[in-house]
């Protein structure tokens, strides 16, 4: 079952990555479009598979290209916003699917399209709408000839590819309407010069553009492009507002006091970030920065399809190491060594608290902070496997420099494969400690004890909250007197009831000692510093001592 959705995912990136290259062929939109139903096809592998294109000024949708649909009927449907299970989905709200189209008293049936439906022996539909900027262009069906229930898998995957599928056909129908537009302006000589000169410079920029995304999926090309054809500094945002890419370094970016013109970045219902410039723009600079913005929406959604795959290996990586199985070497050597590893580095395992923050955009700071490193979110905690031996201080630094609480848990080095899920469950355990405790920092799973066990059973419910309650009575009463008797009652017993290294360790009288013995054991009862009591009440002063340090010598206190 992992292996074929492993293959679905590679498949998704594949068909993904060519839907990208046939932009390239923006002068045959027909062959786009022709490319990605046939390709949704044979990743569904349903019976046939079409897009459709809306019409405004109708109110309906109407098939644009098909494949595997055999009645000319079929082929030629247009159907009415809202009606049927295409026009449901090209409103645009959400994917839809029905396994008995015709027996589905949720689906708005129009008789005449019920006929052509059953001419073609249709019973399962299932489909994605196509939005870009916003606006909703069409829908991307799948349909078969039987009852089908699709997987949320195969439903994720037709929504993955009518996402790229929209920016792709609004790229072929813009370049369409540019070249028509170009023809009317050369045949009739009725457009103004500056007309001619924005659209042949929005071509030109529409070419470079695709080039820089055919190339390589890289944003910062696209904004380097689009600094040359505006001649102003371009920022992009994410949509928290944080600066992802800029044509200048990062202080000056962060210097800008308020955008000149920002238009928004957005894939199907998504908005990714924002682009604006330094200064406003006149209108053809406004065409000109949003045709940037799209094909920036391309780039970054490339970016995290290329993430995603990434991130899926090291999933499945780490899943391995931290199962303890027996790897092949050879395999593992070579799995390992696509993150810059190798399996007889020291390796440091790292419990990372990021619930504070968005897991993704930790892993981006942590991948150029930490170096050699693999990390996924594993149970509920961010897991880090790294070979850096500077690892702590890329850390504190990257939580310092974004403001971030650092909360970890450590185990390591280790020497071999075998080790690290021994180490996992120490690094763990440790911020598990950390979580209970409410503190700070980086806790060294080699340095945790018994204590450290208890506190993360109590915080994953094996164990009663309350830890401390066979002295409770003692630490009520010093925070009501301003007393220390939990501190004198824990060194008492650290010491093996040495009322004189107590005195020492105090700074008190040995008779004070003795005085505050014996009201501890009115607080708490006779034979609390005795068996079978005794391992009860010094494992709860341990757990105090790991909340507030009991070792350390207090201040002055009354008996």
């Amino acid at each position: 079952m992992a292996n074929t959705m492993r293959r679905s995912r590679e498949d998704l990136l594949r068909v993904l990555l060519d839907t990208a290259t046939d932009l390239t062929a923006l002068r045959d939109v027909e062959a786009v479009l022709q490319a990605i139903v046939r390709r949704t096809r044979a990743i569904v592998g349903a019976d046939m598979a079409y897009i459709s294109l809306n019409d405004p000024e109708r109110g309906d949708t109407y098939i644009r290209q098909s494949d595997g649909v055999t009645t000319p009927a079929y082929r030629a449907l247009r159907m009415p916003l809202g009606v049927g299970v295409l026009g449901q989905v090209a409103t645009g709200l959400a994917p839809f699917q029905t396994s008995d189209y015709l027996g589905d008293a949720s689906v708005v049936h129009d008789p005449e399209v019920d006929e052509i439906v059953r001419a073609e022996a249709v019973e399962t539909i299932m489909g994605a709408p196509l939005t870009v900027a916003g606006r909703v262009i069409g829908a991307l069906i799948v349909a078969e000839r039987r009852s089908r229930r699709f997987e949320p898998e195969e439903v994720s995957c037709v929504e993955s590819i009518a996402k790229q599928a929209a920016v792709a056909i609004d790229n072929s129908l813009r370049f369409e309407e540019m070249a028509r537009r170009t023809e009317l302006l050369n045949v009739e000589h009725r457009r103004s010069a500056a007309e001619l000169q924005l659209a042949t410079r929005m071509l030109e920029l529409d070419r470079r553009l695709l080039d820089a995304v055919m190339v390589s999926p890289d944003v910062d090309r696209v904004l380097t492009i689009g600094r040359g054809a505006l001649d102003d500094d371009l920022y992009l945002r994410d949509a928290s507002g944080g600066l992802l890419a800029a044509t200048v370094d990062r202080a000056a970016a962060d210097a800008v006091p308020e955008p000149g013109t920002a238009v928004a970045i957005t894939a199907a219902a998504e908005t990714l970030g924002t682009l604006h410039t330094g200064s406003v723009l006149d209108p053809d600079g406004r065409a000109l920065l949003e045709r940037v913005a799209v094909h920036a929406a391309l780039a970054l959604l490339f970016s995290r399809a290329e993430e995603d795959a990434d991130l899926r290996g090291q999933h499945e990586l780490v899943d391995d190491l931290l199962s303890g199985v027996d790897l092949p070497h050879d395999r593992l050597e070579r799995r390992m060594r696509r993150w810059g590893l190798r399996s007889d580095d020291r390796l440091w395992c790292v419990a990372l608290d990021v619930s504070f923050a968005d897991a993704r955009r930790c892993r981006q700071v942590l991948r150029a902070a930490v170096g050699r490193t693999v990390m996924i979110v594993h149970e509920d905690h961010l897991c880090l496997l790294t070979a850096s031996p500077a690892w702590e201080d890329g850390l504190r630094a990257a939580f310092a420099g974004h403001g971030w609480p650092l909360r970890a848990g450590a185990a390591g080095p280790v020497t071999a494969p075998r080790d690290l899920p021994d180490a996992h469950r120490r690094a763990s355990l440790a911020l598990g400690s950390l979580v209970t405790l409410g503190r700070d920092g980086v806790l060294d799973g080699e340095r945790l004890g018994m204590v450290h066990a208890l506190l993360d059973l109590a915080r994953t419910g094996g164990l009663p909250r309350s830890l401390t309650r066979a002295v409770d009575p003692l630490l009520a009463y010093d925070d009501e007197r301003g007393t220390d008797l939990a501190r004198t009652a824990f060194h008492y017993l650290e010491t093996d009831g040495s009322v004189a290294r107590v005195a020492e360790l105090l700074h008190l009288h040995r008779n004070t000692v003795r005085q505050r013995l014996t009201r501890i054991g009115v607080l708490i009862g006779a034979g609390w510093d005795a068996s079978p009591r005794r391992l009860e009440t010094h494992l709860a002063l341990h757990v105090r001592d790991a909340q507030v340090g009991l070792r350390r010598p207090g201040g002055p206190a009354r008996t």
